[in-house]
């Protein structure tokens, strides 16, 4: 009797460990995964300059996350039980992280391709209002400053915005 109790156990734990790859009812697929990991985390990273009070990241970040969800059809329960699975399966979670490294890296770099058109597109501008402003009148040229000369004093500064109040002396006193 014994012996087929171990056999029925083992040969129930050989098929329960051989159910397959097939990930459980309710599991979010791989690339799925990996695009709503990348909007989380681009989401975390606005929160970032966001004051770190009490309720701050509840009130600022729950929104964030909700519209991520939306977009992805999903809700944060799915989400968590699919990170659980994942996080049991380090060799499909690293997969998935790489596909969100490549999906932030290419964000980024198109980002950084925006910013430099906008910057060399305002060099441009910037260069070409410089080039449409009248020349400057040729000043005097000042002598090279001989340290062995000695110059007059520089007259004391003179503020001519400011212009005193002449005082008029008082009325006379009542007697």
């Amino acid at each position: 009797m014994q012996k087929y109790k171990s056999l029925f156990f083992s040969l129930l734990l050989f098929v329960y460990a051989c159910s397959g790859n097939n990930p459980p009812k309710g599991i979010i697929n791989e690339v799925t995964m990996a695009g709503l990991l990348t909007e989380i985390h681009i989401a975390d990273g606005g929160m970032f300059n966001t004051v770190q009070i009490p309720d701050s990241l509840y009130k600022y970040g729950t929104g964030r996350y909700l519209i991520v969800f939306k977009n992805f059809h999903t809700d944060s329960a799915q989400f968590r039980k699919s990170l659980k699975y994942y996080a049991n399966r380090p060799e499909v979670l690293e997969k998935i992280y790489q596909q969100v490294k490549a999906n932030i890296s290419q964000k980024t770099d198109s980002l950084n391709k925006l910013n430099q058109a906008q910057i060399a597109r305002d060099t441009k501008r910037r260069n070409d209002s410089i080039k449409k402003l009248p020349p400057k009148p040729v000043s005097e040229v000042k002598p090279a400053v001989n340290p062995s000369v000695q110059q007059a004093p520089a007259k004391p500064f003179v503020n001519k915005r400011f212009i005193p109040i002449k005082r008029r002396k008082n009325a006379h006193p009542i007697k």
